[in-house]
């Protein structure tokens, strides 16, 4: 999860310390809407996976992405 935190922080440009596995959609500021999609589409290209769009909106905080990278 570590590794992961930096890569997301990475994308939002933010510091890793500002992350958590509970950080939410919509509850911090630099996760909105976009950020929501851009995330998804670059944890699918670094971890080669597809993500079904369906389940994109059950997607609420980090946790629930990383869990998408252990399959």
């Amino acid at each position: 999860m570590k590794e992961f935190l930096k890569f997301v922080a990475g994308v939002m440009e933010v510091d890793p310390s500002e992350l958590s596995e509970d950080t939410a959609y919509g509850e911090y500021e630099k996760w909105d809407s976009l950020m929501h999609i851009r995330l998804i589409m670059e944890t699918e290209e670094k971890y080669d996976i597809e993500i079904p769009i369906d389940e994109v909106p059950g997607i609420k905080n980090l946790k629930d992405l990383y869990r998408y990278t252990d399959k």
